[in-house]
């Protein structure tokens, strides 16, 4: 069995990924996305990954924080395409469907997707993703920094109190130890796999498939107004199309708005 260290990363993940692969393994950071980020901008390699066992500042979408105290896996990911921002939204779901793939792969769950970047199991939010990039004066990304962190492991005494009716984990407090290093190296598998074929974006199909939000009333929610009403798909644009109470519909981006699946 391979210990939660790079190398026993590594010697789990097939031969050519690890090949292109450079981790660096701390016990806690303040945020795996920060510190990849720093990388980044000194020209670290596509490939670069950064992981925690802890985050002391971990930030979600939106500017929020993230709870990362539990023993979770916190993982950012370099990588180095050349798009538009308004194309981000496919490297948040090609990631939410890459983990929720490791998930299954290793822990006898069923991962769902709330729109956009959280990944649910047992009805309990396991995951969140924050990618995070830099754009060039031809206003193509420079680098994207992929992040993800999940509970592993349930807090001893349980999650605070704020958070208890959302938060959960794979496993309960005590257990996991040997879930890292699989976990990892499978959420890399499927991430470099699906990251080979982004432009095609043959993950959308899934993502579709494992949402949770398609088909139920949701309240969304914006700085001055929150609407309600019920979520019909996801388009081809990654964007979520609601149809409001009013009967109006629109195609609700991600930069705009919080869903809250009523």
């Amino acid at each position: 069995m391979s210990s939660f260290s790079a190398q026993g990363i590594l010697d789990i993940c097939p031969k050519e990924l690890a090949g292109r692969l450079d981790i660096t393994l701390f016990d806690e950071l303040d945020s795996t996305n920060t510190c990849l980020k720093k990388l980044a901008r000194v020209g670290a390699p596509e490939g670069r990954v950064i992981i925690a066992r802890r985050q002391s500042a971990g930030r979600g979408r939106l500017g929020r924080s993230f709870y990362s105290d539990a023993e979770g896996l916190y993982i950012s990911v370099l990588i180095r395409p050349h798009m538009k921002a308004e194309s981000m939204v496919f490297v948040t779901a090609m990631t939410a469907v890459a983990m929720a793939r490791a998930i299954e792969r290793t822990v006898n769950a069923d991962a769902r997707i709330k729109w956009v970047n959280d990944i649910f199991v047992r009805g309990k939010k396991v995951c969140g993703i924050l990618c995070e990039s830099a754009f060039g004066a031809d206003a193509l990304s420079e680098y994207v920094v992929i992040g993800a962190g999940v509970n592993i492991a349930e807090p001893f005494g349980g999650f605070p109190a704020d958070i208890s009716a959302v938060a959960g984990a794979l496993l309960p407090h005590g257990s996991g130890q040997e879930l890292r290093s699989s976990l990892a190296a499978a959420f890399l598998e499927e991430l470099f796999s699906d990251y080979a074929r982004l432009d095609s974006r043959s993950f959308l199909d899934e993502y579709r498939r494992r949402s949770m939000v398609t088909g139920k009333s949701v309240s969304v929610i914006s700085p001055s107004l929150t609407r309600h009403g019920k979520a019909v798909a996801i388009d081809d644009d990654c964007r979520l199309v609601v149809r409001f109470d009013d009967g109006t519909t629109e195609h609700v981006s991600t930069g705009e708005i919080s869903v809250r699946v009523d």
